[in-house]
């Protein structure tokens, strides 16, 4: 806990015996400080002389070795002395009970002209983890009114959704009454402090574009500050999120190596480097990223669940999750480890329980890659309603996101398909899937779930005609050859469908040129040589197309690690 007063300010005179156990204090000799500070108090007792310094310094002690419940009781009696501090220490105390509702309440006790910045700060966080969001919301836009640079807040106010223009009245705010306070400062850089003021503005104005998933607007905003500030890690970090929710690996890689060469002691955001290490299938890279962050430090979140996504990789799913139940026991409000335990619960074929997983990462931060488990995870358990009320509330957050306009799309179709059958969701699940790939022609799940819906109704012409302008670069072209081989993989599943089996032929093979380890392909192959021989495909056991590769609409895959959003 962080003392938001100096004790010395405080406590002026003071006997020789209480300097010595303040300097105890401060050299965090909390237990020598303790004796000394029970023993002045017993003397004090005696003689009738205040305690209140004593019983100060016993509280504090004993916050600083744990014992939160006697420190609770050393700061409630002290509330008569200064209520407002005292309250605030309590609410630490019950913070660290996990007593959070309590906590928030004892802070409420004070009133708001009396809250630092500190106890809004501690209000608003408890607010968010007791989900009382537009309490949190209040909170922390007052915190940026008492301090414009407390740029925290601002990010919990992108967290929580709150409007750009509120947040940024609040600033101006804060902004004003900080210049005010220095107007009689005889300061000849008052231009450069105003272009600091500015860029704090440019600043919090990128980070809440960044939350609304406005990411080309936050993309340009981060732009133009990494020209004023060169080389910021915490701007490359936020840079590299957005590549990664833009799903432009390649760039997100680049920024994240970036901030490792310049400063290799960074653990934040490293485990979702380690999530493109995995999809890259960079194992080596992945084991050497998980070694150096458990020794950084093995207390942070991120050094355990980049480790999970090292034996998620190479199919030790058991250990992978119980290293990210430990990032979850270290921070249970580590998006991430949630989201990377619903992934693994979603490869366990156990999507009611990968359903709370990815529940709880939206709620901490809602993601897009969440919001895609939370359906697919909804979807395999065969409730349809919550996917589709889930897409929804995704495409509400991000109303121009394919990701999200593909995610109504899906949830549409299949509660089509298990509906009354009259087909008026699939109708609807085509125009939005359309939509989707007219706002981003590159996302691949848009394509491959809207090929599946004209596969479904046996228009195989419109599915070869989709699938053709990926290849050809006409819809997209894709840079990566194994998005290249999915697109031919899918195009040979389709031709054999319409019994065009020289064509199917062609494709596979096309497409294991491209990924030999697309193994889905050469199944499909011996599968279309027996039928084009006049063989039984199911003598030898062949699986049914739809089973040797799930389309990118289904959400029963073999390994789960979340949906490519292209």
């Amino acid at each position: 806990m962080v003392n938001n007063d100096d004790i010395s300010d405080s406590f002026r005179d003071i006997s020789k015996i209480q300097k010595e156990y303040l300097r105890l204090f401060k050299a965090k000799q909390y237990r020598s400080c303790e004796i000394l500070a029970e023993m002045d108090r017993s003397s004090a007792r005696l003689r009738g002389r205040d305690e209140h310094f004593a019983c100060r310094l016993l509280g504090d002690c004993a916050f600083q070795r744990g014992q939160f419940i006697r420190a609770k009781t050393f700061y409630h009696a002290l509330y008569p002395f200064n209520e407002a501090l005292y309250r605030w220490k309590e609410a630490h105390c019950l913070k660290e009970l996990g007593s959070l509702v309590e906590a928030a309440a004892v802070l409420e006790g004070i009133p708001n002209e009396d809250r630092t910045l500190e106890m809004n700060m501690l209000l608003g966080t408890l607010y968010v983890a007791s989900s009382r969001r537009e309490h949190a919301s209040r909170a922390f836009l007052e915190v940026l009114r008492q301090n414009p640079f407390a740029l925290e807040a601002a990010e919990q106010l992108g967290n929580l959704g709150i409007d750009k223009a509120q947040v940024l009245e609040a600033l101006k705010t804060g902004i004003a009454l900080t210049q005010g306070k220095h107007d009689d400062d005889d300061d000849d850089d008052d231009d450069e402090d105003d272009d600091e003021y500015n860029n704090v503005l440019d600043l919090v104005s990128a980070i809440i574009s960044s939350r609304k998933h406005q990411n080309a607007t936050a993309l340009q905003e981060f732009a133009k500050l990494e020209e004023k500030y060169p080389g910021s890690t915490y701007l490359q970090e936020h840079v590299a999120m957005l590549h990664l929710q833009n799903n432009d690996q390649a760039s997100a890689a680049r920024y994240f190596e970036a901030i490792r060469t310049a400063q290799p002691s960074i653990i934040d955001y490293m485990d979702r480097y380690g999530s493109i290490l995995s999809k890259r299938k960079d194992y080596n890279k992945l084991n050497e990223l998980a070694d150096s962050l458990m020794i950084l430090d093995d207390r942070r979140p991120e050094s355990w669940t980049t480790l999970a996504l090292y034996y998620d990789a190479r199919g030790e799913r058991e250990k992978a999750m119980t290293f990210v139940e430990k990032a979850i026991s270290l921070d249970q409000r580590h998006a991430f480890a949630q989201h990377l335990r619903g992934s693994i619960l979603m490869s366990d074929k156990r999507p009611e329980h990968a359903a709370v997983s990815f529940f709880r990462a939206k709620e901490i931060s809602p993601e897009m890659d969440s919001y895609e488990g939370l359906v697919d995870s909804y979807i395999a358990a065969g409730r349809n309603k919550e996917a589709i009320a889930s897409a929804k509330e995704a495409i509400s957050l991000a109303p121009r996101d394919p990701r999200a306009l593909t995610l109504v799309g899906i949830a549409l179709a299949q509660g089509d398909r298990q509906g009354s059958g009259k087909h008026q969701g699939l109708e609807v699940a085509k125009r939005t899937l359309s939509k989707a790939l007219a706002l981003h022609p590159g996302h691949m799940r848009a394509l491959f779930a809207l090929v599946d819906i004209h596969s479904q109704e046996k228009n195989y012409d419109a599915c070869i005609e989709l699938l053709q302008q990926g290849l050809d670069g006409s819809t997209f072209s894709p840079s990566d050859p194994s998005e290249q081989a999915l697109i031919l993989y899918r195009l040979g599943t389709v031709f054999s469908s319409a019994q065009c089996y020289k064509e199917s032929i062609d494709c596979l093979h096309r497409s294991l040129g491209l990924d030999p380890d697309l193994a889905a392909a050469q199944r499909h192959i011996n599968r279309v040589e027996k039928i084009m021989r006049g063989l039984d495909p199911n003598d030898t056991g062949g699986d049914e197309i739809m089973e040797d590769s799930p389309s990118m609409e289904s959400p029963q895959n073999s390994s789960y690690h979340g949906r490519s959003s292209y």
